[in-house]
């Protein structure tokens, strides 16, 4: 090669690494295994780094407008590879570890994000904001959550109840499912001064058979559905088997709003307190209060 054709090649040469340095490595691009971590991206202010969604991601309202990669539990790989997926935001307690397994193959950097408490959700704030790029904002979304849950009103009565309100939360009715001892529900239960009766359940969420829901003798049950259509308590209302159906205590609540791990959970926390206190702390027949309660 000549000399100035070889020197022509290095100018060039060096310009494209100089470039390529001034470019910085590529954005991640991220996928969300769970609805809740979609939510929590954008609370992170990592949004503008999705690229993909599973079903029921449906907040806020960009989250309606992303690709769907399948649902909670199956994902379409095929999809996933086409939207150029570098990196997936997983559920600890709950994205199947085959499902894991297969996007690691694929090449795609797994982040597992463990939301079992009210602090946690915080903390996944904070690792969802370094994950994309986005430290500051994700430090000061966590900093705005513990804030709010600092200045969350605890039920003040607690320490005169005999024991906090028995509560059984149901997720469906057909089967019958219910969340266990590694739920965040435990914890919005405890701002309330009532408990979960499933909590002793080494598990997120769980199927259970009626007469289970029996034997733990609830005092409150709450069905996650609309407010607007209660009719997940129908087989409740018609019954008189258990503490909460002898006494009406039952609710329908938002699910999203309760037993979603994001910053709205505290919302639901507010609807759910205030109906404890109103309907059935002050409950004027005394076999409704939580004094009357019998654990089994």
């Amino acid at each position: 090669m000549i000399p100035a054709a070889r020197a022509l090649l290095a100018a060039a040469t060096a310009s494209l690494l100089a470039s390529a340095a001034w470019a910085g490595p590529a954005e991640p691009r991220f996928i969300s295994l769970a609805p809740h971590l979609t939510e929590l991206a954008y609370a992170s202010g990592i949004g503008d780094r999705l690229v993909g969604v599973v079903e029921w991601s449906d907040y806020p309202e960009a989250a309606r407008q992303l690709p769907r990669i399948g649902d909670a539990f199956r994902f379409d790989l095929e999809a996933i590879l086409r939207l150029g997926t570098s990196d997936a935001l997983a559920w600890q307690d709950g994205t199947p570890q085959a499902a894991i397994d297969a996007l690691e193959r694929l090449g795609i950097e797994v982040h597992s994000i463990r939301t079992r408490s009210l602090i946690e959700i915080g903390a996944a704030l904070r690792q969802i904001g370094d994950l994309g790029g986005k430290a500051q904002r994700g430090a000061d979304a966590e900093q705005e959550f513990r804030t709010r849950l600092e200045a969350f009103p605890r039920h003040s009565d607690a320490q005169h109840e005999p024991a906090p309100i028995r509560l059984l939360y149901q997720v469906s009715d057909r089967p019958l499912f219910t969340l266990g001892g590694r739920h965040v529900i435990n914890d919005v239960l405890g701002l309330c001064g009532a408990v979960n009766v499933f909590d002793d359940i080494d598990a997120a969420a769980l199927t259970i058979d009626f007469e289970a829901a029996l034997a733990r003798a609830p005092l409150a049950i709450v069905a996650g559905s609309p407010e607007s259509d209660p009719g997940a308590l129908r087989a409740w209302q018609a019954s008189s088997s258990t503490p909460a159906a002898r006494c009406g205590h039952l609710l329908a609540v938002d699910p999203e709003l309760l037993v979603r791990p994001t910053p709205r959970i505290l919302e639901g926390a507010v609807r759910l307190c205030s109906w404890l206190n109103l309907s059935v702390r002050q409950d004027p027949r005394p076999e409704c209060r939580p004094s009357a309660q019998h654990a089994p």
